[in-house]
């Protein structure tokens, strides 16, 4: 006769009673994933107010606050590039109370510094692509090049004559530009600046002569004079400068480089949590105020779901350490 514990009811055997508790408690959770949001939800940001992937989150915040009816606010966790709030979200309970706006420059990071301490692929569960912006292709007025292709022949023509300007060792613009000359079979000089502001006195200034540069800063010296507007780095032409080609216009099909931002949480949170999230965000980012909002900075909505995130980031991942490696780029 079985040992059944007097405890139990007659017939219940102790393999029985846990079967039963355990589809108590899953029953529990998947309840309490249908029932979530019930508490306050905090996006993480690991760079100060004001910067496009803070005003990217709080776009994003305050529509998700109305349609999850409770309240989403933004969280500033800056320092170490960034990493500082990934390693916070990466750490957080997988709960759907703590996300975070992880940015292309994360994607990077691993390939570009020492002991990042995070993986992007492996330690965060994408939910949606929220937004992207490409940098232009520019040269100083007074380089003879009209479009990709004179500043292509002009940099074979003067091999080592020709400098390029980026924000810095290993960020996107410097990645964009070695992809670039990769491609096209140049070498221009790198000039390494502490950021676009600085890059850019000595850019209109003719110092440097070419730069891949973010849109923002960059436009009033288009619209100026001072700069030439060449190409743009996305897929895409963007519809702040619709006259002004993408690199793969130019000849080089499938090149897509630029900065995006996109909404994740901790490796392990439940996919209807990443689900009900991922579709409360998607009428935001459609909503032609998103699109008007950012307009004058060449940001565009984002258009990836969880699955196809996730894809993206993986594959820039592997690209971006490509380029890097190619680049002949030490991490630090």
């Amino acid at each position: 006769m079985p040992n059944t514990p007097a405890c139990l009811p007659r017939g219940l055997t102790r393999r029985t009673a846990l079967l039963a508790l355990g589809a108590t408690s899953l029953a529990g959770r998947a309840q309490a994933q249908s029932d979530w949001p019930t508490r306050p939800i905090r996006i993480l940001v690991g760079y100060p107010a004001g910067g496009a992937n803070d005003l990217v989150a709080r776009a994003v915040a305050q529509p998700l606050s109305e349609t999850l009816k409770v309240p989403v606010t933004v969280e500033n966790r800056t320092g170490a590039a960034g990493t500082i709030a990934a390693d916070a979200a990466k750490r957080a309970a997988p709960d759907g109370e703590i996300l975070y706006m992880m940015s292309s420059a994360q994607v990077l990071a691993p390939a570009v510094r020492k002991d990042v301490g995070f993986d992007p692929v492996a330690d965060f569960t994408p939910i949606a692509l929220c937004a992207s912006a490409p940098y232009f292709l520019v040269v100083h007025n007074s380089v003879p090049a009209r479009n990709v292709a004179e500043l292509v022949a002009l940099a074979k023509a003067r091999p080592g004559q020709l400098s390029f300007a980026s924000s810095g060792v290993g960020a996107g613009p410097h990645l964009t530009s070695s992809l670039f000359m990769a491609v096209a079979g140049i070498e221009m000089n790198h000039v390494p600046y502490r950021g676009d502001a600085d890059a850019m006195v000595d850019l209109t200034a003719g110092r440097v002569q070419v730069s891949f540069i973010s849109v923002a800063p960059t436009w009033p010296h288009i619209q100026s004079g001072a700069l030439r507007g060449l190409a743009v780095s996305s897929a895409e032409r963007i519809a702040l400068a619709p006259n002004i080609p993408t690199v793969a216009e130019s000849g080089y099909a499938g090149f897509d480089m630029g900065a995006w931002w996109g909404l994740v949480g901790p490796k392990g949170l439940p996919r209807p949590i990443v689900d009900k999230v991922a579709n409360a965000v998607r009428p935001i980012l459609d909503a032609p105020a998103f699109a008007q909002r950012f307009a004058d900075q060449g940001v565009t909505p984002g258009k990836l779901g969880p699955d196809a995130f996730a894809q993206r980031i993986a594959q820039d991942k592997e690209r971006f350490a490509d380029i890097v490696r190619r680049a002949g780029i030490s991490p630090s």
